[in-house]
């Protein structure tokens, strides 16, 4: 039992402790909400990246093997794909635009590369959250180029 005043008061009320741990809650759940949507967004950079790569190695593959090659873009089954070699599929929330030649015979849009290192050329739009990201290919030069908008 307290013998004075002060003893009494020292130490925390259980509604003290209880407000202390809704602040440290809302807290944590605001720090993994903004962790979640960077994860996501470093998923989405990523991916361009690895785009811009794969365009790099169809065009270093080509020069090679002195032989046209191709990678082909499904926008609805939402992947880029090297021909006989690697395909990337878009992250969740990642949309993609081309604008790229389309065979005559039909068939998915692709970006060629030739033996001499030049493209057909084409552009890949993509969007993420309110942001807009580029990749380019030059059809004289074969060069990929990624970027933000």
């Amino acid at each position: 039992m307290p013998t004075s005043r002060t003893e009494a008061q020292a130490g925390f009320t259980l509604l003290e402790l209880m407000v202390v741990l809704v602040i440290l809650a809302l807290s944590a759940t605001a720090v993994m909400s903004v962790g979640r949507n960077s994860l996501e967004s470093a998923r989405a950079r990523s991916f361009i990246i690895e785009a811009e790569a794969l365009l790099r190695d169809a065009r270093t593959q080509a020069i090679e093997n002195h032989a046209q090659t191709a990678v082909t873009i499904d926008v609805r089954g939402r992947r880029l794909s090297l021909e006989g070699g690697r395909v990337l599929e878009l992250p969740k929330g990642l949309s993609l635009d081309a604008r790229v030649a389309v065979p005559k015979g039909g068939g998915l849009p692709a970006i060629r590369f030739y033996p001499s290192g030049a493209s057909s050329g084409g552009e890949l739009a993509f969007g993420f959250r309110g942001r807009s990201y580029g990749l380019n290919v030059n059809w004289l030069t074969g060069r990929a180029d990624a970027r933000a908008l």
